[in-house]
């Protein structure tokens, strides 16, 4: 192989794929890219985990072909500080050592297990015919994703909960993630003519095509589907990953209906009041009181190690007094993902499920479990 690549091109290219290589694993041909020919004028870089694969296709000036795999966290730190020039990459057939030459900057590195690496793309391959597609708008896929997939359930072991789930029927995107105390659920109009799907994508898998997004200009996203696999398809790159296997909650039947008291608060100055207070919150539990009364909200937190924290805002509340605790950090991360002026909360008991959501719309909710204070 002798290969030529624009330093920029190779430097972001390395960044976007090396996300998928395996941290740890007892495949140590995991942790490295392969990098391959394609035409007289484009690479490949390939990595994967066995859970997600990416691909990403960049120009290059092609003088022999070949297939070489090295170490990505190695390949990273040496983009990162390589200079502004061609970057040439050429291997030794017989030793198998990889030269890297930018300027008067030169590398060698060992590329291992290439038959080995081509093995498990090819083992990993998951074509199917009944693959279903779908073309979403980038933007409003990434928003329904970013307003949910911070519910989810952080432990690897939770399996379903630990993934969002995403329902696509005629003109609808559904996207819901819970993670048992708290449940966001946004609905967003989508151009889709297609029968309804509904499928787990991972946590992980929702923050690397986040991260993807970000890089890429493309204003559609294309989504593959089978039985076990998803792929995001851009221009210039193709991502799969594993789907969760398994039934979603009925998470529909979680979302109350008949909560009779409605408050109307200014989402700004609530994050700012829950902030302050707190300061002073056991770190133990994370709660803070919500103490409802007559045109008040008073927010109250007492640590014994520490001490007490209150404050309050005027708000149109004309129930009767209502006390509810709530995890502090849950309220504040369905505020922020909130984009409203103003937030409305509907409140029936002390102990029932809360609804937090924008005022102009019904869309987008977010369920908070409250839980018992004395």
């Amino acid at each position: 192989m002798k290969i030529t690549l624009n330093k920029e091109a190779f430097s972001n290219g390395i960044k976007i794929v090396e996300k998928s290589t395996a941290q740890r694993g007892i495949q140590p041909v995991l942790s490295n890219i392969l990098i391959e020919t394609i035409s007289d004028n484009k690479v490949r870089f390939c990595a994967t985990d066995l859970n997600q694969t990416i691909t990403l296709d960049l120009d290059a000036n092609v003088e022999e072909e070949g297939k070489i795999t090295l170490n990505a966290k190695k390949l990273n730190e040496i983009s990162l500080k390589l200079q502004e020039k061609p970057i040439v990459i050429s291997n030794d057939v017989d030793t198998n050592v990889i030269k890297i030459t930018c300027g008067k900057s030169k590398f060698e590195m060992n590329s291992i297990g290439v038959s080995d690496y081509l093995q498990i793309f090819k083992d990993n391959k998951n074509e199917d015919e009944n693959e279903k597609v779908f073309e979403i708008n980038k933007e409003i896929f990434n928003k329904a994703i970013k307003q949910t997939m911070y519910c989810c359930a952080q432990s690897e072991s939770a399996s379903i909960l630990g993934g969002v789930c995403v329902n696509i029927k005629e003109n609808t995107l559904e996207v819901a993630a819970t993670d048992g105390n708290r449940l966001t659920r946004v609905i967003k109009a989508i151009n889709s003519k297609s029968q309804e799907e509904t499928f787990i994508i991972p946590l992980k898998t929702l923050q690397e095509i986040a991260r993807i997004s970000s890089i890429v200009n493309d204003k559609d996203l294309k989504i593959k589907i089978n039985k076990t696999k998803i792929y995001f398809i851009f221009d210039n790159i193709k991502f799969s990953s594993k789907l969760i296997e398994g039934i979603y909650p009925k998470y529909q039947q979680l979302i109350p209906t008949t909560n009779e008291k409605i408050v109307k608060i200014d989402k700004e100055e609530l994050i700012n009041s829950i902030e302050r207070v707190s300061i002073m919150v056991n770190e133990r539990t994370n709660i803070i009181k919500f103490m409802f009364e007559k045109n008040n909200l008073t927010l109250k937190a007492d640590a014994p190690e520490a001490g007490i924290g209150s404050d309050e805002l005027e708000i149109e509340y004309n129930y009767d007094d209502i006390v509810i605790g709530f995890n502090y950090k849950y309220i504040l991360e369905a505020l922020k993902n909130i984009e409203s002026k103003n937030v409305i909360i509907e409140i029936s008991t002390n102990l029932s499920a809360t609804i937090f959501k924008p005022e102009d719309n019904n869309e987008q909710i977010c369920l908070v479990m409250p839980v018992q204070v004395r």
